[in-house]
C-alpha cells in the first residue's frame, strides 16, 4: 500500500512539473482565426452553428509544435493551428527556440524596433507592406536566414522573401 502511495504521488510530481515547463503561446490579436491545417487557405474551427472560434487576446495556448508560419496548438482540447504573426512566445518557448534547429536551419534575430523589410537588398528598395502599411518584425523576433547579401541578410519572413540590413538583425 505504502508502494502504491509513493508511485502514484512521483507520478503526480512528474506530471505536475512537466506541465508547469510547457511552452505556450499568448494570443496578440483579436479575432484571430485558428485553422485545421498550416495554412491561411485551411479551413477554420468553427462552432457546432458553423461560425469561426476565436480565442481571446492574451489567451496562452499550448504550444505543441512549430509547423512555418504557424504554431501547431492545442485550443480547448483541439489540435489546431494559429498564424505566429498573432502571437507572442512564452518565455519557455522562446528559450526552447533558442537551441538552433538540428537541420542546420540558421536564423537572425531582430535587434531593432520599426525595422524595415525590403523587396531588394538596397535602402532605397520598396518595403514590405500589407494594406500599405509597412510590415515591422518584433525585435527579439527570430527569421529563417536564407542568405546574405552585402549589407542585408535575405530572410523568408512569414513566407516573404525579403531582406534585412544587418545593422538591425544579428545572425544566430
Amino acid at each position: 500500500m505504502i508502494m502504491k502511495k509513493t508511485i502514484l504521488t512521483i507520478i503526480m510530481l512528474v506530471a505536475m512539473s512537466l506541465s508547469a515547463a510547457a511552452a505556450y503561446v499568448v494570443v496578440t490579436g483579436t479575432n484571430v482565426r485558428l485553422r485545421l491545417k498550416p495554412s491561411l487557405k485551411s479551413e477554420t474551427l468553427t462552432n457546432s452553428h458553423g461560425e469561426n472560434v476565436h480565442p481571446a487576446k492574451g489567451e496562452k495556448l499550448e504550444l505543441l509544435g512549430d509547423a512555418g508560419d504557424f504554431y501547431k496548438v492545442r485550443y480547448k482540447g483541439q489540435v489546431v493551428y494559429i498564424s505566429k504573426q498573432f502571437t507572442q512566445a512564452s518565455e519557455t518557448t522562446k528559450s526552447a527556440k533558442a537551441a538552433p534547429a538540428a537541420s542546420g536551419q540558421r536564423y537572425v534575430v531582430v535587434t531593432g524596433t520599426g525595422v524595415r523589410l525590403r523587396l531588394q537588398p538596397s535602402m532605397k528598395a520598396e518595403t514590405l507592406q500589407r494594406g500599405g502599411v509597412n510590415v515591422h518584425p518584433k525585435k527579439g523576433e527570430r527569421i529563417k536566414l536564407m542568405g546574405d547579401a552585402g549589407d542585408f541578410y535575405k530572410v523568408n519572413y512569414q513566407g516573404n522573401y525579403v531582406y534585412i540590413h544587418k545593422d538591425y538583425a544579428k545572425s544566430e
